[in-house]
């Protein structure tokens, strides 16, 4: 990413004062794993960073923007914040008991992600599929947009816990979205 794809996420996140409740499948699945070490990449405001680390988790928050991880570490400041670009940033091998990834999709990561987890970690992974609206902020890129499958296959190293493709309503906007939750054998 560059300078113009952080001033777009602070734009972003300088509209957007608040924080939302945490996504669904973080509440659902973050207990199955003692709490640890936590990643949330691409965290924004911080939602799932926050609802973490009230359930005892030390969380490491990635976004490329300032705005977003200032406001974050001003909302929490035991969270780590990290202000990085993700094109480049690397995720630590055998480190995080639990990571997430909401919304946002980085291919190249994959394996990070993976190789990020310790013994019987847990991925909580949820972005948006090909034929989603492409209105309302939400991805109009290709590179952006996970192909039907593509988050399963990608993660068939892990124990599959949970896998689903659906059409969603964020915003009042309808997105196809993919969820994935996984263990670490």
């Amino acid at each position: 990413m560059s300078d113009k794809d952080r001033q777009k996420w602070n734009s972003k996140y300088n509209d957007d004062i608040k924080a939302n409740a945490p996504t669904d499948n973080v509440i659902k699945y973050h207990d199955r794993v003692t709490p640890g070490r936590a990643l949330d990449i691409a965290c924004g405001n911080g939602r799932n960073s926050i609802f973490l680390a009230k359930k005892g988790f030390a969380v490491d928050a990635v976004d490329i923007s300032n705005i977003a991880t200032n406001r974050l570490k001003d909302r929490d400041p035991d969270i780590n914040t990290l202000c990085m670009d993700l094109d480049t940033w690397e995720i630590p091998r055998n480190h995080y008991q639990l990571i997430i990834n909401v919304r946002f999709l980085d291919r190249r990561l994959f394996p990070q992600i993976q190789e990020g987890l310790k013994k019987g970690g847990v991925l909580i992974f949820k972005s948006f599929l090909e034929g989603t609206d492409e209105e309302g902020g939400h991805p109009h890129h290709r590179n952006y947009l996970l192909r039907r499958n593509e988050l399963l296959h990608a993660f068939l190293n892990l124990h599959i816990l949970f896998y689903e493709e659906r059409k969603e309503r964020h915003n009042n906007q309808s997105s196809l979205m993919a969820t994935l939750v996984g263990r670490k054998n």
